[in-house]
């Protein structure tokens, strides 16, 4: 795949990023890059601490800003460009809705016509042409996956169902051993595979019964591409944000740099936990606190978050997992993994790759905050910003 180089230019510093061209939503994945030392990274966040200090703190209010909201994949998002957008309210969100359109028409489940809606309605192991756009962003899911151990596994749609977390299934008893037994037989990244070919990208199943489901990286990709929409008009100040994704560049309406909430998982009004600054990165944080169902018969709660290799949900005390790095894509791909690891393991797995994570875990009825080494600029510019 072809790389795209984006030079993100402020008063003191031009960083250069590559990221992996997918298709339609370029800028969205991540390409294996040279990797950087711990040392490389701490300089790197160092320096964008300092040039926010020096170029930030006399900043003003922007005196025009555009904001606007809607729906998309099922969830809400958010955009906010402090300058404001050229034609407005109207333009921003056509920009915004055709990109979410773009995404949907590809990895939908929900949409008939959509692309993945129609390969998993496919009873049969015949090869079917895909879209470059869909092949990119499920060979992209994949690789990430394989980061994280395979717990991110886009066909557990079966199990996801059998707990009643899918759109098939709303049941509130817990599967016998036997039904998650059989839905694992249909779970895995070996069920199905993608060739390529002069006439393009050919996906094919190995088992008939599986089913193709992208919705953990939807969001992500949505916040990316919208995000790279506005680079190429020169917007260089925005926020976009879809469900829990979100992308942020630059400064916010009131010309200080963006400073975005980690939301307290043991109360309903969600409270701000920490304020962090994602300092022009894509920031994603997946929790196993809202989503859950009680067994109608021995009361149990069980959370959204399914491990695809024992077939049951998580049954630890971390409440949820927030990820800075490049973009939302790579954040939204591997946060819900790192939340079916825990906080011991995924803290672990952060050091070890130099990758910014946040976890609150519930101890003595409390929550409790872990953070690896990578994440602790963006935390000391969440609490000096006023």
């Amino acid at each position: 795949m072809k790389k795209l180089k984006l030079h993100y230019i402020s008063k003191s510093l031009a960083l250069t990023i590559s990221v992996l061209v997918a298709g339609l939503i370029s800028g969205c994945g991540e390409q294996q890059v040279a990797a950087q030392s711990a040392e490389q990274m701490q300089l790197r966040n160092e320096a964008a601490l300092a040039r926010s200090a020096q170029d930030h703190r006399q900043a003003k209010p922007f005196e025009v800003v555009t904001r606007v909201n809607g729906k998309t994949m099922g969830t809400f998002y958010s955009i906010t460009v402090p300058g404001g957008f050229p034609g407005g309210e109207e333009a921003l969100r056509n920009l915004a809705e055709k990109e979410f359109d773009r995404i949907s028409a590809a990895i939908s489940t929900f949409d008939p016509n959509a692309e993945l809606y129609k390969f998993n309605a496919l009873n049969n192991t015949n090869p079917y042409p895909i879209s470059t756009l869909l092949s990119d962003i499920i060979e992209e899911t994949v690789h990430q996956a394989h980061r994280v151990e395979d717990v991110i596994d886009i066909t557990v749609g079966p199990l996801v169902n059998l707990w009643g977390f899918g759109k098939e299934n709303t049941s509130n008893k817990t599967p016998s051993t036997w039904e998650i037994e059989n839905a694992k037989l249909h779970i895995g990244l070996d069920k199905f595979e993608i060739r390529h070919t002069a006439n393009g990208p050919l996906l094919s199943k190995r088992d008939t019964a599986v089913q193709l489901d992208l919705s953990t990286v939807g969001e992500g990709i949505g916040a990316d591409a919208v995000a790279l929409e506005l680079e190429k008009l020169g917007i260089h100040n925005y926020l976009v944000a879809v469900a829990g994704a979100n992308r942020s560049r630059g400064l916010n309406p009131q010309g200080k740099l963006w400073k975005i909430g980690i939301e307290d998982p043991t109360t309903p009004e969600h409270k701000v936990f920490a304020p962090v600054c994602p300092l022009d990165q894509g920031m994603s944080t997946a929790g196993s606190y809202r989503n859950y169902f009680k067994d109608e018969k021995t009361g149990k709660i069980y959370s959204h978050a399914i491990d695809p290799k024992t077939g049951y949900p998580i049954d630890h005390k971390t409440l949820s997992v927030t990820v800075i790095a490049r973009n939302t894509f790579t954040t939204d791909a591997i946060d819900t993994g790192l939340l079916i690891f825990g906080a011991d393991k995924a803290l672990k797995w952060g050091e070890k790759h130099d990758v910014a994570i946040y976890t609150i875990e519930l101890v003595d009825g409390k929550p409790q905050a872990r953070y690896t080494k990578a994440f602790e600029p963006y935390l000391r510019c969440g609490e000096k910003q006023d």
